[in-house]
């Protein structure tokens, strides 16, 4: 039996992680279809498809999305529309309730994808008194309320399966920074190190 449970579970562990994968990336294809097939209906062009390329209206939409999402990432590259992008943030910024969400969704993309050096870096956070160590990730230097001579930073402290954690103010004697990209640090919190070797070999 026990031999059985075994070849299930390593059953298990491919089909699954392969299964929530494609959903995933279903449901990121659908989404984004719906979004280009009614741009594409609005601006009329759906109905200008021939009946054989109706039910591809939706692919092409996704093509749509990428190209202007593709187009709008090249202006921001200058410095004329890169200024308007800029006023078009802080407007954002300053609407209460759009500018938690638009601001936690900008933040956490911008630590996914390294949009700046100061959004994130792998430490290890160590409690003050108890000696206790974790791994964390600095995600802002400068937080706002703290006095002038105040230098603590804000650390996340990933959750091993479980999606958040707490932030702490932490102080620079308490970090140590790693080099571990903030993508490799979060997955290995999220699967809390499990089937993770280390790169360091000890003599017997």
């Amino acid at each position: 039996m026990k031999k059985q449970l075994k070849i299930l579970m390593a059953g298990v562990l491919i089909v699954v992680p392969l299964v929530v994968t494609i959903w995933f990336i279903i449901w990121i294809g659908r989404m984004l279809g719906g979004v280009g097939y009614n741009m594409l209906n609005y601006i009329g062009l759906v109905d200008k498809f021939d009946d054989t390329y109706k039910p591809y209206a939706g692919a092409i939409g996704i093509l749509a999305v990428l190209i202007i999402v593709y187009f709008i990432g090249l202006l921001a590259n200058f410095w004329m529309f890169n200024k308007v992008f800029g006023i078009m943030d802080r407007v954002l910024s300053s609407v209460p309730g759009i500018k938690t969400i638009y601001e936690s969704v900008r933040d956490l993309l911008k630590l996914f994808g390294g949009g700046s050096s100061k959004m994130g870096h792998v430490v290890l956070y160590t409690t003050p008194h108890t000696g206790q160590r974790q791994l964390g990730i600095v995600t802002n230097q400068k937080p706002i309320g703290l006095a002038k001579d105040d230098n603590r930073v804000i650390v996340y402290l990933p959750m091993g399966y479980m999606i958040g954690g707490p932030c702490v103010y932490a102080r620079p004697e308490d970090i140590e920074r790693l080099d571990i990209p903030v993508e490799t640090a979060l997955k290995l919190a999220a699967t809390a190190f499990i089937g993770t070797a280390g790169d360091n070999k000890h003599d017997d």
